[in-house]
């Protein structure tokens, strides 16, 4: 079986994260752009799908992201991993 490198991230396609600062492939599955535009809002609450989505040229990873929702980001795991 032969032994995989990660390939060098073409730089058109290098980013650094928002929230680690650490580089990322903006074509990999998972990543996250910033975007901005109108929601129409739920008679309950919430909202629908963007309409109109402006993109920025701000991304992160998908792990960042969620951990970021969750209140989680920056915190270190108690015994390591």
């Amino acid at each position: 079986m032969p032994i995989l490198f990660p390939q060098p991230i073409p730089e058109r396609f290098r980013a650094s994260c928002e929230f680690c600062h650490d580089p990322l492939d903006v074509r990999d599955r998972g990543v996250y752009q910033r975007t901005s535009g109108w929601v129409m809002n739920r008679e309950g609450g919430g909202g629908h799908g963007v309409s109109l989505p402006e993109r920025e040229p701000r991304w992160a990873h998908g792990l960042c992201v969620e951990r970021k929702s969750k209140g989680t980001f920056g915190q270190s795991p108690l015994f390591g991993e």
